[in-house]
């Protein structure tokens, strides 16, 4: 028991960390909107998108394919649902259900074309985000979706709702892959696919099973953005910076994974980029700066969880070195 509370303090060690030093930061600066309860409950609840978002892409990216398309899966499918779920006069757990089905009939859609064709995932994906994204231009008129304006049908981006939400979404995304013959798959054909093929994995179900599970995901993720902003038609590609602002997560979360687990990994780095970024707005950093550090600290991170035996044999070095000539 002990030891699973060192591991999850590990875990966590990093967003404290960035909490800490930026309440102390802006504290100094005199600045006292990091310090209320309403700024710690607006970086948990902006990390919810973000985690559901992250472990849609973090399970294909697990089995080594990149997919640019779920941006544009959690925008249609917001689009479709909300609408739909508007003009027929139905409640939010009916929105929940029909953008769930929308997201999953897309996601599937973008399977079966990369087992049909057998393209890398990145070629098919970006093949499927212009069209999916010409989609959203034409549907109900191209005017998007305001959902954020019906009250009612918004409680699952609002607490407690959407922390209740999440721990669901994290409880079964746990479950699966740790606790079923999927996650077992899906681990074994990421570590060696061609011997997990010649065990008797089927890869193209597993595929499959993975595209349906990114597009209840997606669904999920789509419903909160959706009743938090207004979702316009995309263009140019320019779905991918939702999926590129969940990258950031999932990459650290792979990696404080091994503390305990993937669920929670992503979490923790969620929770960490958004104390980050929030901080800066505190401090009144402007948009563009923002985006300078994020890049700069996701650069920093990546290469010393790369290069962290390299550092500490060089370091261990050193200190022998200096051991010696004293």
């Amino acid at each position: 028991m002990l030891k699973y509370a060192v591991n999850l303090l590990k875990t966590f060690m990093f967003p404290i960390a960035v909490y800490l030093s930026f309440l102390v930061i802006t504290l100094l600066m005199s600045k006292t909107g990091y310090v209320s309860f309403g700024a710690f409950d607006r970086i948990v609840r902006g990390s919810v998108l973000t985690t559901i978002t992250a472990y849609a892409i973090a399970l294909p990216l697990s089995g080594g394919r990149w997919d640019f398309a779920p941006g544009i899966i959690i925008m249609l499918a917001g689009i479709i649902g909300s609408n739909i779920t508007i003009d027929l006069g139905l409640g939010p757990v009916m929105l929940l259900i029909i953008t769930i089905a929308v997201a999953i009939v897309l996601s599937l859609f973008e399977g079966l074309l990369y087992v049909w064709i057998r393209v890398p995932t990145i070629i098919v994906s970006l093949g499927v985000v212009m069209m999916y994204e010409a989609i959203s231009g034409v549907v109900y008129g191209g005017s998007g979706t305001q959902l954020f304006m019906h009250a009612n049908l918004t409680i699952f981006a609002r607490s407690p709702w959407i922390y209740i939400l999440l721990a669901v979404v994290m409880v079964l995304f746990y479950y699966l892959l740790g606790h079923t013959k999927f996650g077992y798959d899906t681990r074994s054909l990421s570590a060696n696919p061609r011997l997990a093929v010649n065990m008797g994995v089927k890869e193209k179900k597993n595929i499959l099973l993975t595209y349906l599970v990114v597009g209840a995901l997606l669904g999920i993720s789509a419903v909160i953005n959706a009743s938090t902003v207004l979702v316009s038609p995309a263009g140019n590609l320019s779905s991918t910076a939702l999926m590129f602002s969940s990258m950031a997560p999932v990459l650290m979360g792979l990696y404080l994974a091994q503390f305990t687990n993937l669920p929670l990994g992503i979490f923790a780095g969620a929770l960490g980029m958004n104390s980050l970024s929030y901080g800066m707005v505190v401090m009144g950093i402007n948009s563009s700066l923002q985006t300078v550090v994020i890049g700069v600290f996701i650069v920093v991170f990546m290469a010393y969880t790369t290069n962290q035996e390299r550092i500490r044999s060089y370091l261990s070095r050193i200190k022998t070195g200096r051991k010696a000539s004293a």
